[in-house]
């Protein structure tokens, strides 16, 4: 079994009061030049709109600023909604982050699952499949070809020519939750994103297996986790910090899931979470976690939040300094043994 790597994501979303949206966002920059220090593999930047609590709507635009201000870390896309985007413009957006950057973007597209962003950007959702697979062709095939006449199911685009081009193949990876999108990633990813924070992951990662089998895949295809940590001095201080805003990011998710227009639930009280499916503790309860989670699930990549809403900046870099300094190196030491 091979050891993981580490990495984070950043939503950018919960400034802490009294701090601005320009002061939040350079409060970021400097977190993810912090994880680069710290020697995380990846900086992943999720996509949603029209979010009440900042929501990081454009992941490439901050993928590029964080070309800028990082020389190594991984740049990744957590995930890119396919469908909202026209798909030219994602290729030449996915394609300057990664001459930028020198060669570090992973994009990982989904098709999205909130019914407000659709309708607030003209996305019918019965298409969103064949949208992202459009999307997935049309990108690999202007970034390979440097021409632009296309012909899909949901996009025709005409003859003409395409640049810049990125130097080598961008990696195209896929967010699944369901079954679909588990056959669809084994079809046409080069890896696939799953989310491990609702207790689901192993039967989705059964889902992965699976449709990699009815594709006849072979060989190695990469399995990035996204995962819920935090890391404190002991346990319960661990919780006292994390509860509530594990409660609010979860809230979240799930009113993103709510029709157009529902009323939102209140925020859910952190004693109902169930601390089984996250990774909080003292150094040394996370990393029995994330490495019993590796056995069940041998996952070649973790991502966790850099900073969970509601979090301040001090917060933030005392818990990924944490996970970077204890827990990696107790995880890899207990993996490389096995």
């Amino acid at each position: 079994m091979s050891a993981p790597t580490f990495g984070v994501v950043h939503d950018f979303r919960c400034a802490a009061p009294g701090v601005t949206d320009a002061a939040h966002y350079a409060e970021r920059l400097a977190e993810i030049e912090l994880a680069e220090r710290l020697g995380y593999s990846m900086v992943w930047l999720p996509e949603h709109h029209g979010s009440a609590d900042g929501f990081l709507p454009a992941p490439l635009v901050a993928a590029a600023a964080v070309a800028a201000r990082t020389s190594r870390i991984g740049i990744g896309t957590n995930a890119v909604i396919a469908p909202l985007h026209h798909p030219l413009r994602l290729a030449e957006d996915a394609a300057v982050v990664d001459l930028l950057s020198g060669g570090r973007l992973t994009l990982t597209l989904g098709q999205g699952y909130v019914d407000h962003e659709n309708a607030l950007l003209g996305v019918p959702p019965r298409n969103r499949p064949s949208l992202v697979e459009d999307a997935i062709a049309l990108c690999r095939q202007v970034w390979s070809t440097g021409e632009t006449e296309f012909h899909g199911r949901r996009w025709q685009l005409p003859a003409g020519p395409f640049g810049p081009r990125p130097a080598r193949p961008i990696p195209i990876q896929l967010g699944a939750f369901a079954r679909p999108a588990f056959e669809r990633a084994a079809r046409l990813a080069d890896g696939v994103l799953i989310y491990a924070g609702d207790g689901g992951v192993e039967e989705r990662y059964g889902l992965w297996v699976d449709a990699l089998g009815r594709a006849g895949r072979t060989g190695h295809v990469p399995v990035v986790l996204g995962a819920t940590a935090h890391v404190g001095p002991d346990d319960e201080s661990a919780w006292r910090v994390a509860g509530p805003a594990i409660a609010l990011l979860e809230h979240g998710f799930a009113a993103h899931r709510l029709p157009a227009g529902a009323p939102r639930p209140p925020v859910p009280d952190a004693a109902g979470l169930d601390r089984d499916n996250y990774l909080v503790g003292s150094p040394a309860t996370v990393a029995d976690k994330v490495v019993a989670l590796h056995r069940r699930v041998p996952f070649d990549h973790l991502c966790l939040w850099g900073r969970l809403p509601g979090l301040d900046h001090a917060q933030a870099v005392a818990a990924v300094t944490a996970f970077a300094t204890e827990v990696v190196p107790a995880v890899l030491a207990r993996v490389n043994e096995s």
